[in-house]
């Protein structure tokens, strides 16, 4: 064996460990009556105080059995300087904080290493399942210690698929889908519905919206060690630990299948994390008037703000009570800026999205005039 593969034998034993100590740790909080748990700025979703407490012990465990390795983690502040090594420890406290806070079963515990930006070594821990998911490069996935493999479907037909229903059943499919069988209730852990297709126990899963790189990266290792792929829905490598660490979108399944899925999905558009990339800033088609604002003295509103979408298809929100109002701004730059980091990364929901809305014309309703900006 070699000595990089021992290394990662050793990392996998070390995160196994880990996960069970981090489980047994957010589980106590349940025995306690429940951790407390409060949302986090910017709508970025819900966290308790186990999601920070399994942190801080996975932050000094890992940094302290590998001090050369980088650090990615949803409950760390993003330091790309953190980051910068050919090896990274990418942590998902509890992937499915809200089953969590509920009770419901379907959350877990993730470790993943990442070397030069592919996922080489990944454990999952499902504590109220009793599940312990395990993989490392070449050498296959294990679940409680026995191999799986992902399922050998090859026809749509008949699909098992985790994913929002509501994908499946939009008319705007330019070809509908066939009869599936979709996950009711879907898992609300993304890793965890790709743990579900690593064993075989479902065929496919879709995300057909972002993701960051701590939802993904353990399962991608589970799945492709497991015999199947994990791309975005387009059918694009997954690469982590870029400027931005996120994916586009998440589509797991076994082989046969995979090209089948990503010709149906691969219509749909979904922008590219990366061109938020602070060297690679998006084009504006906004007139140029909204980035001169603060020369001419005008203040034009824009307004940030996001929600959780019906369908990432289509722009109807699941509850307007509880969109996220995240300012009012003076400028197209100043808007831009809010979402950029608003929108860096969705929690638990792909559908969590955010909008920047500008406002060219105010109705006054005491007197019926229209103000144009």
């Amino acid at each position: 064996m070699l000595a990089a593969d021992r290394t990662l034998e050793q990392d996998l034993l070390l995160m196994q460990a880990l996960a069970k100590e981090a489980g047994d740790l957010a589980l106590s909080y349940t025995l306690k009556g429940g951790a407390e748990a409060w949302n986090k700025t910017g709508g970025k979703g819900p966290v308790t105080e186990a999601d920070l407490a399994v942190n801080r012990l996975c932050l000094k465990q890992l940094q302290s059995a590998r001090p050369d390795y980088g650090w990615l983690s949803e409950e760390t502040l993003d330091d790309p300087a953190a980051r910068a090594t050919s090896r990274v420890w990418v942590v998902d406290p509890i992937d499915g904080t809200r089953a969590y806070m509920r009770g419901d079963p379907d959350w877990c515990i993730a470790l993943a290493i990442v070397e030069e930006g592919q996922a080489v070594a990944g454990v999952l821990y499902a504590p109220a399942l009793g599940q312990m998911y395990a993989a490392r490069r070449g050498a296959g996935a294990f679940l409680n210690g026995a191999p799986m493999r992902v399922s050998h479907r090859n026809q749509e037909e008949g699909l098992r698929l985790i994913t929002n229903e509501g994908v499946v059943t939009h008319p705007s499919w330019p070809e509908p889908w066939p009869e599936v069988e979709v996950a009711r209730p879907k898992p609300n852990a993304t890793l965890l519905r790709m743990a579900f297709v690593a064993s075989g126990d479902w065929d496919a899963t879709l995300v057909l919206g972002e993701k960051a790189d701590w939802d993904v990266a353990a399962g991608a290792v589970l799945v492709t060690e497991a015999g199947g792929q994990a791309t975005t829905h387009q059918g694009e490598p997954l690469v982590f630990n870029r400027t931005i660490p996120a994916q586009r979108s998440v589509l797991a399944s076994g082989n046969a299948l995979h090209p089948l899925l990503v010709r149906r999905s691969g219509v749909v558009r979904i922008p590219d994390p990366q061109a938020r990339a602070p060297e690679h800033p998006p084009a504006t088609t906004e007139p140029k008037r909204m980035n001169t604002s603060a020369k001419t003295g005008k203040q034009l509103l824009h307004i940030v703000f996001g929600g959780e979408l019906k369908d990432v298809t289509d722009v109807e929100f699941e509850d307007l009570s509880q969109i996220d109002f995240v300012g009012a701004f003076p400028n197209y730059q100043e808007a831009y800026d809010a979402w950029k980091s608003a929108a860096q990364r969705t929690v638990d929901q792909a559908e969590m999205r955010y909008f920047i809305l500008h406002a060219h014309k105010l109705l006054d309703p005491a007197t019926g005039d229209h103000h144009h900006l």
